[in-house]
């Protein structure tokens, strides 16, 4: 469906189909669907059984698909969408609950394009939060093309590493990712050499439970340890750090070298790790050692503290436009000059091992 523009001039309405079995939320999605100008809803169903054949009739720009349904739950329905219908877009509806982040991680590496959270006891607020949410993500993803390569359930062998940048005194790298961070990771991380001196931390947008998850399944993939941080953790040579869901990282200078620091708030950052508050801090106590990345998502969370590293002297790289899930993060500072790189998943795991890997004697 197109709307009216000035001077013969129109834009098209993103259409959206929900499967869900909870009538609460189907009810709640076709309100909000049907209220806004630009979405166009174009009907739900209770699960995958009843919904495919209408998907197929109906040919959706977005699915939004609740994780645990009757007859035909959401992995199953995702996987019949990816293999007939690929060019649809999934967006997840996920409990926070364990089952819930577990699958939605799977999901997230069978094609998924992301997924948003159901609040738990079904406040007012956070079910405004939410389904906000939802609206502002299927606006921003509508203009993207889903990736044709989503699943990674192979190690492949690491890059080889140049000599020419061995000699940085690098030893912290420090990645901004949201949407699409866990595909884009486990690219990465398959790449990374695994004979790392130095230590990654990252700061992943994601809610409570599904960062400890998240670094489970990577490392189970990868060539070095990941684990979600703890508070007071001397970071270790050759192990990945992830900021805890809805909390904050900090790297501080600890008696015993780079130490995390891991809190609640502030409240003015929207984000919860927020990749600023991880970059700034790193700014503030190792910058000369901070290779910092920001990688795919929306907004702009890590640009300012970007800036900081760059005024003090870090390395900066971005994640290129090409290989983005969405060029959102990386934009405002590619275009402003702030990085000194900008590079695909591949190359960004070339230069990571090139700056940590440990030198051969």
């Amino acid at each position: 469906m197109e709307l009216p523009l000035e001077k013969n001039k129109t834009i098209r309405k993103v259409s959206v189909f929900v499967v869900d079995d909870s009538l609460v939320y189907r009810n709640l999605l076709r309100n909000t669907f049907s209220q806004d100008g630009e979405i166009e809803f174009l009907g739900a169903a209770i699960d995958g059984k009843f919904a495919l054949p209408k998907i197929a009739q109906l040919k959706p720009d977005f699915v939004i698909l609740d994780v645990e349904m009757p007859q035909m739950n959401g992995i199953q329905t995702l996987e019949e969408i990816k293999s007939k219908f690929p060019e649809t877009k999934v967006i997840m509806l996920s409990s926070l609950t364990q089952d819930g982040a577990k699958i939605t991680l799977k999901a997230l590496e069978m094609g998924a394009i992301d997924f948003v959270p159901k609040p738990n006891g079904g406040q007012e607020l956070a079910l405004s939060e939410t389904l906000e949410l939802l609206t502002s993500k299927i606006k921003a993803l509508s203009q993207i093309k889903p990736s044709v390569q989503t699943s990674f359930q192979t190690k492949n062998p690491p890059v080889k590493t140049t000599q020419s940048l061995r000699e940085k005194n690098c030893t912290i790298c420090a990645i901004g990712i949201s949407t699409g961070g866990p595909i884009a990771l486990r690219q990465l991380f398959l790449k990374l050499s695994p004979d790392l001196t130095g230590s990654i931390v990252i700061a992943q947008h994601m809610p409570p439970l599904f960062t400890n998850y998240l670094a489970e399944s990577l490392s189970q993939a990868a060539h070095m340890p990941i684990k979600e941080a703890e508070d007071g953790e001397v970071l270790k040579k050759g192990v990945a750090y992830i900021a805890p869901g809805g909390k904050q990282l900090q790297i501080i200078n600890g008696v015993s070298g780079p130490t995390t620091r891991v809190f609640n708030g502030p409240e003015e950052e929207l984000c919860k790790p927020s990749v600023n508050i991880l970059f700034r801090s790193l700014a503030e106590n190792f910058p000369k050692e901070t290779t910092a990345i920001i990688m795919t998502g929306m907004g702009e969370d890590g640009y300012l503290g970007m800036k900081e590293l760059k005024k003090n002297g870090a390395y900066l790289i971005a994640q290129n436009r090409e290989s983005c899930t969405v060029f959102g993060m990386p934009n405002r500072p590619v275009q402003e000059g702030l990085v000194d790189e900008v590079l695909d998943v591949e190359r960004i795991a070339e230069k990571i091992s090139s700056l940590l890997q440990r030198t051969q004697s």
